[in-house]
């Protein structure tokens, strides 16, 4: 994602890189951080942690795209949105956001006991984290619409579960392989009838390209913590 960042934003002549970063820290010095400046993070939550901590110090606007933060760390994520503005999303690309929004309202209109929903998604075998952020975005957002806490719901391995499936379950499958750029599905399970929902990306930019739109959204706003729902004007799931 960085690469593709990068090449995005050299190719732009109204964007301009200020500094790159590593796990060692920041390449460039702090005082050409200023201004329209905002830091762009897709790493580790390892890195991702030291990214805040930068945005803190300088008071920089921050987009993260980094998935897998545990409690703590969000909870670091949500103490520096006081003092920075935050824009933080599990998918920047456009359709998957209209797609949390689309997945709200249908399963909102249709009721846990009639319409079963399952969670399936695809990614490279390079990908560390399962199931994905954006897989889990969509299930908070069936749980959300249905009035239920998300962690009562999920169910991520059924390998031991000897029992049928129980009401208002949201599962999940992960598959990992090849080069898939990211694919998810979203099955609203009926009887005698079956509604998916899915999105499949087939190139990595469209993810840069919503975190540049992202990045450039945030300058001049108060500080917050935002969603690509924010940024693209849709409301928020």
């Amino acid at each position: 994602m960085g690469r593709e960042i990068e090449q995005l934003a050299s190719a732009d002549p109204a964007l301009e890189i200020a500094a790159r970063a590593s796990s060692t820290g920041f390449f460039d010095p702090p005082q050409k951080l200023a201004g329209q400046t905002v830091l762009i993070d897709f790493s580790n939550p390892d890195l991702c942690a030291q990214s805040l901590e930068f945005s803190r110090l300088h008071g920089l606007p921050m987009v993260i795209g980094t998935t897998g933060l545990d409690d703590c760390l969000q909870r670091q994520v949500d103490a520096s949105a006081v003092h920075v503005p935050i824009c933080q999303a599990a998918n920047f690309s456009v359709g998957v956001n209209l797609l949390l929004k689309l997945v709200a309202d249908v399963a909102g209109a249709l009721t846990a006991s009639d319409f079963d929903v399952e969670i399936s998604e695809i990614h490279h075998r390079r990908k560390v984290d399962a199931p994905s952020g954006t897989a889990l975005a969509l299930g908070r957002a069936v749980a959300d619409a249905r009035g239920r806490r998300h962690e009562d719901l999920a169910a991520f391995d059924r390998h031991a579960t000897k029992s049928a499936r129980p009401e208002g379950q949201i599962g999940y499958q992960a598959v990992r392989g090849g080069d898939v750029a990211g694919e998810h599905t979203v099955y609203f399970l009926g009887s005698g009838e079956r509604l998916e929902l899915a999105h499949r990306a087939t190139d990595r930019v469209i993810f840069a390209k919503g975190a540049l739109r992202a990045a450039r959204w945030l300058v001049g706003r108060p500080p917050g913590l935002y969603s690509m729902a924010d940024v693209l004007g849709v409301g928020r799931v």
